[in-house]
């Protein structure tokens, strides 16, 4: 046979297997869509799926609670939690909300849209969309995680207080909570990641930018009196804070709380109303007295903490910093 002939053969086969493992990949990243009805209603829900090695065994699930006018996908592309499922060989679900078209939310009690105006029953979604999640995929029922940007974010802490025995971990992002939630007392591990400048739901409480055209029932309480709630609901010790810097991230853990359990709040200095990333760095914020005075006013009891900030990139990657949180909990 011509050497020619070995020579197509060889392309051809290089080709073949070049086309099969780009379609493993494919269908590794691809994200399926769920449907489940749920009070008569079809609700829906992206479900990523890593390649795991060993079919046996049990593997963790994020669950990921987009914003107010987004959606599952929306969710799925900001957070680029599908990279690090990946790589940790977890499972992470983007649930969809309700509301006209694409534009979804989530009924947290107190905020918004259409879900809130329509008392669409999220809690009960959830509760449909975890047992269809435990029957058809390998999931370990102690490792159940929920995170969620905005009024996604307010619904995770409402998960948090409706069921705190179903999450092994919580971590709101930009979210909020407000006076008249009551505490389960049942101790939840929980994050909570918030930026200074977010004007939408500020650090400080109130109503924020949208006001009442968010359908909110009650102004929020200061991020700080939402990690006060949980402090207490795990009972935590007030002694036991731990302080951490990244850039202009402050990170205050207190770990020494009830059943395993730790409070950690990551204030991002200038942070706005966004999904933090690292970037570069353009703000002038942090060269100013009012970030020094601000920085002083959130190291609470020992004001000489200075924060090390890189004047050249500015955030934290919160996908990263909620799995490495989520990592470390369990029922």
């Amino acid at each position: 046979m011509p050497l020619s002939i070995f020579s197509n053969l060889s392309r051809t086969l290089a080709l073949s297997i070049l086309l099969c493992l780009v379609a493993l990949a494919w269908s590794a990243a691809a994200s399926e869509l769920m449907q489940i009805e749920v009070d008569g209603t079809i609700r829906t829900a992206w479900v990523h799926v890593p390649q795991i090695a060993d079919s046996d065994s049990l593997v963790p699930v994020v669950m990921a609670f987009h914003g107010s006018t987004w959606n599952g996908q929306t969710m799925e592309q900001v957070t680029g939690f599908n990279d690090i499922a990946d790589r940790e060989g977890f499972i992470v679900v983007y649930p969809d909300g309700t509301g006209p078209g694409d534009i979804l939310s989530w009924n947290a009690i107190y905020c918004c849209s259409f879900a809130l105006e329509q008392q669409v029953d999220d809690l009960l979604f959830v509760d449909e969309l975890t047992a269809n999640l435990l029957d058809q995929y390998p999931i370990d029922v102690n490792r159940v995680y929920a995170t969620g940007f905005s009024n996604g974010a307010m619904f995770a802490y409402a998960l948090a207080i409706a069921r705190p025995n179903r999450f092994a971990a919580i971590a709101p992002v930009a979210g909020a909570m407000y006076a008249s939630q009551q505490q389960s007392r049942v101790p939840v591990p929980m994050m909570i990641i918030h930026g200074t400048n977010d004007v939408v739901l500020p650090y400080g409480g109130g109503w924020g930018a949208l006001g009442s055209l968010s359908g909110r029932t009650e102004p929020a309480i200061p991020v700080l009196d939402a990690v006060d709630f949980w402090i207490d609901n795990n009972g935590c010790s007030q002694d036991s804070t731990l302080l951490l810097t990244e850039r202009n991230a402050r990170i205050e853990t207190h770990a020494t709380c009830s059943e395993n359990t730790e409070v950690t709040l990551i204030t991002l200095i200038d942070g706005e109303h966004a999904w933090p990333t690292i970037a570069s760095n353009t703000s002038g914020f942090l060269l100013t007295d009012d970030a020094t005075e601000l920085l002083e006013s959130l190291t609470l009891n020992n004001p000489s903490d200075v924060i090390p900030w890189d004047l050249f990139e500015t955030g934290i990657d919160a996908s990263e910093q909620i799995w490495a949180f989520f990592s470390r909990h369990r029922r």
